[in-house]
């Protein structure tokens, strides 16, 4: 296996009070990608400040891979939300290894409220940024410079990612497997999860019809579904935008914004 295969490392930060999902369901998608691969995509570990058990906010106790002294540098940082209080918030010894893991990874990602660290860590100023619904302004009283976005599942930012509230934790992981893996790796996951609208694709899919969506000559090339698409499928042509089936997954939000009804939804 040459360097170009050698499998990403995906860093998931573990506290006491993390709350479960915001960090199962990453690890999830990310691990189904490996399923039935001679080689693995991505090598997925958690560690946390010291050894020993970590306890969550739901009472599941568990224990990461490494600690802070031993873990290794990763690809892609995740930072779980949970029970963010001010003790966690200033502990500077977890923001100075979010920091510090920032600068050689290609992704951050924070999922719910990790979105508060992300920010303690200065990651997030000036940029456009979510975070579960109860934490909007927790968020901007750590840094008034982020641009809030109350609507979106999902932000990115290049090599900085933040979610929304707990399970868009899994829709934010699978946005990136389809960014770092493809549309084949993406599908995979959602196939092998059985989760959302990734599923519905595959399953029409595997019934043999078409997964990536159309637009049709009533395009007036406003160009409203190239912005929202965040897998980069709408193309610019002469007259009017097109959809590269190539590379559509069929569940962007484009559809839903066209003013003219100009996109054939595949479901």
């Amino acid at each position: 296996m040459n360097n170009m295969e050698l499998p990403k490392k995906i860093g998931i930060l573990l506290y006491h009070g993390v709350e479960p999902l915001d960090f199962v369901g990453p690890y999830e998608v990310f691990s189904a990608v490996n399923y039935g691969e001679s080689h693995a995509r991505y090598d997925v570990f958690t560690v946390s400040e010291k050894k020993g058990d970590v306890k969550s906010s739901s009472g599941l106790i568990v224990k990461a891979d490494y600690d802070f002294t031993d873990c290794p540098q990763a690809d892609i940082i995740v930072i779980p939300g949970g029970n963010t209080t001010p003790e966690l918030l200033g502990n500077s010894t977890i923001i100075s290894w979010i920091q510090t893991q920032n600068k050689n990874a290609e992704i951050t990602f924070s999922v719910c409220s990790g979105a508060l660290l992300a920010a303690k860590a200065g990651l997030l100023a000036g940029m456009s940024a979510t975070t579960h619904h109860m934490c909007f302004d927790e968020l901007l009283e750590i840094d008034p410079t982020i641009i809030l976005n109350k609507m979106e599942r999902f932000i990115d930012n290049g090599s900085i990612i933040t979610a929304a509230g707990v399970s868009a934790g899994i829709d934010a992981a699978l946005y990136i497997v389809y960014k770092k893996s493809g549309k084949d790796a993406f599908f995979k996951a959602s196939e092998i999860m059985e989760y959302g609208d990734g599923w519905k694709s595959v399953q029409r899919r595997l019934a043999g019809l078409p997964v990536a969506r159309k637009i049709n000559n009533k395009c007036i090339k406003c160009g409203k579904c190239a912005k929202v698409c965040p897998y980069n499928a709408v193309l610019e042509d002469e007259t009017q935008y097109n959809i590269n089936p190539e590379t559509c997954v069929g569940i962007g939000p484009c559809a839903g914004l066209c003013p003219v009804g100009a996109i054939e939804s595949a479901f």
